[in-house]
């Protein structure tokens, strides 16, 4: 069974190449709109989005996080950008109470799936969790305009893709039971 929907679930894909090419503001309204419109626990919406077009804030970014990764002794490839140069980034924080990773895991599906269906392609990025390894975690949560007492969740790159949709990896098959 087939739908549009169901469609867009099956063929997205974490993209890691993007086009230098712009997100129209009309589809990056759209997306936020779903992104808060995905269900919360006891309806709370206790998250915060901030969305990211500004290139130098992405590039500081992704040399804090590179800077953290460093400081764990987690290496990465000379040239290795952690948005993969996407041209929008969208930060998820919320409230420091129960469920907010699933809150914003919810969000970020949401997200992924309109950006899809739109025409755009993502990649969600947990690896934002490393910018917060040096003494900047005022500095940067002013950066990324986080509201006081809230907490950085993740982080989804959104664009165009370079070349072809990546194919699905196998899926494993011997997860589910069922209880008739």
């Amino acid at each position: 069974m087939q739908n549009p929907v169901i469609t867009t679930i099956l063929e997205r894909r974490s993209v890691r190449d993007f086009l230098d090419k712009a997100v129209p503001e009309d589809a990056l309204s759209a997306i936020i709109k779903c992104g808060i419109y995905a269900p919360t626990a006891r309806n709370r919406q206790s998250w915060h989005f901030t969305v990211i077009t500004n290139r130098e804030v992405i590039e500081t970014m992704n040399a804090y996080a590179l800077e953290g990764m460093n400081k764990l002794g987690i290496q990465k490839e000379p040239g290795y950008h952690l948005f993969f140069h996407a041209p929008v980034v969208i930060v998820l924080s919320s409230a420091l109470e129960g469920y907010s990773e699933i809150n914003c895991g919810c969000a970020l599906q949401n997200i992924a799936l309109a950006a899809k269906s739109l025409g755009l392609d993502t990649c969600i990025i947990g690896q934002t969790r490393y910018m917060y390894q040096q003494d900047n975690i005022m500095e940067l949560n002013r950066l990324l305009k986080i509201p006081e007492g809230y907490q950085h969740d993740c982080s989804i790159a959104i664009g165009y893709r370079k070349g072809e949709n990546p194919e699905a990896k196998p899926r494993r098959e011997d997860i589910v039971d069922y209880l008739r």
